[in-house]
């Protein structure tokens, strides 16, 4: 009986952990591949997340036409930061990951083809600003080559990851 219990458990646990899962990746791209990705950092206790997410919400609806990839990376708790771990090998942002976890309020922008840094929003970006970072973002990704696209933005916190 003992085990039926466990086992129910860690079925649920799974089932929940994949249920919420459907809403960390949204991409944006109606056809071909995102150019750019995304990454929310976020935490449940994040005063600045409560601001930033309603606002990153209108702007990706707003800029349905942009070929973006919007990763949510949450770091509540154990769980989720395991979640987001997965999340990074996914989807290859790796190295953003490794740059960023445990930072929350903060939207990186990351080239999907190399996985380099552009530039960064927060909560004091309006929709429309944050329209606009994603657009610039893409155009970045089309005209600049690998290796000098980071705008070298004040936003972008220092990467833990940065030489």
């Amino acid at each position: 009986m003992r085990l039926r219990s466990v086992l129910f458990v860690l079925i649920a646990a799974f089932a929940t952990a994949n249920a919420s899962s459907a809403t960390d990746v949204v991409v944006q791209a109606s056809a071909g591949q995102p150019e750019v990705r995304a990454v929310l950092f976020r935490a449940d206790w994040c005063a600045n997340c409560r601001v930033l997410e309603p606002v990153l919400e209108r702007a990706q609806s707003k800029a349905k036409h942009i070929p973006v990839q919007h990763i949510k990376l949450d770091f509540t708790n154990a769980q989720t930061w395991d979640h987001a771990i997965e999340l990074a090998l996914d989807h290859d942002i790796v190295s953003t990951y490794n740059g960023y976890a445990g930072t929350t309020g903060l939207v990186v922008l990351v080239a999907a083809d190399t996985g380099e840094r552009i530039d960064c929003v927060n909560r004091l970006f309006t929709a429309d600003a944050m329209v606009a970072a994603f657009d610039k973002a893409v155009k970045r990704t089309r005209t600049s080559p690998p290796g000098s696209r980071d705008v070298g933005s004040a936003i972008c916190p220092p990467s833990r990851m940065a030489p």
